[in-house]
C-alpha cells in the first residue's frame, strides 16, 4: 500500500467517524486487527446495536476507472464506466472476509452483541484536495 494510499484511507476513517458521531454513533474501536484481517471501525448505533463498518474511500479521479478490470463487481449497480465509486471497490470475497471478522469479534464478546450486530458500509469520495464530495452509509450490507 502507497503512502498515499493509506493517507487517503486514514483521511476517509476520520470523515467516516465524524459522520457517524453526528448520526449518534458511538465509536468503540478503530481498525480492530485479527489473524483474518482488519475491521475499519466498530461501534454503537443510536439503537445500542453493535455494527461493524467498513469504510471505502477513493479521489474522484480518472486515475482510479483504468485501474479496475472491466468484470470487478459492482455492488453499487454502477453502469457509467467512466466513473468508479467507492462502493465499487466492495467485492464479494471482501464482503466474506468482513464477515468473517465480525463474527469472530461478535463470538468473542458476546457481552456487546445483546442487541445483535449489522455490517455496513461507509463510501467517501473526495475531492483532488481531499474534501468530501460524497459520503454515503449502507446500512446492512
Amino acid at each position: 500500500m502507497s503512502i498515499n494510499t493509506k493517507r487517503l484511507g486514514d483521511i476517509g476513517e476520520e470523515l467516516a467517524c465524524g459522520y457517524l458521531g453526528g448520526k449518534g454513533y458511538e465509536i468503540l474501536e478503530r481498525n480492530f486487527r485479527t489473524r483474518f484481517g482488519e475491521i475499519d471501525i466498530i461501534a454503537k448505533s443510536p439503537l445500542k446495536t453493535l455494527v461493524f463498518i467498513e469504510v471505502k474511500t477513493i479521489k474522484s479521479s480518472s486515475d482510479f476507472i483504468d485501474s479496475f478490470p472491466e468484470s470487478y463487481p459492482h455492488f453499487s449497480g454502477n453502469t457509467n464506466k467512466s466513473a468508479i465509486l467507492p462502493e465499487d471497490n466492495l467485492s464479494t470475497a471482501k464482503l466474506l472476509k468482513f464477515k468473517k471478522i465480525a463474527q469472530w469479534y461478535a463470538n468473542n464478546n458476546p457481552d456487546m452483541c445483546s442487541r445483535g450486530y449489522q455490517l455496513d458500509a461507509v463510501c467517501i469520495t473526495l475531492s483532488s484536495d481531499h474534501r468530501p464530495i460524497s459520503i454515503k452509509h449502507f446500512e446492512n450490507v
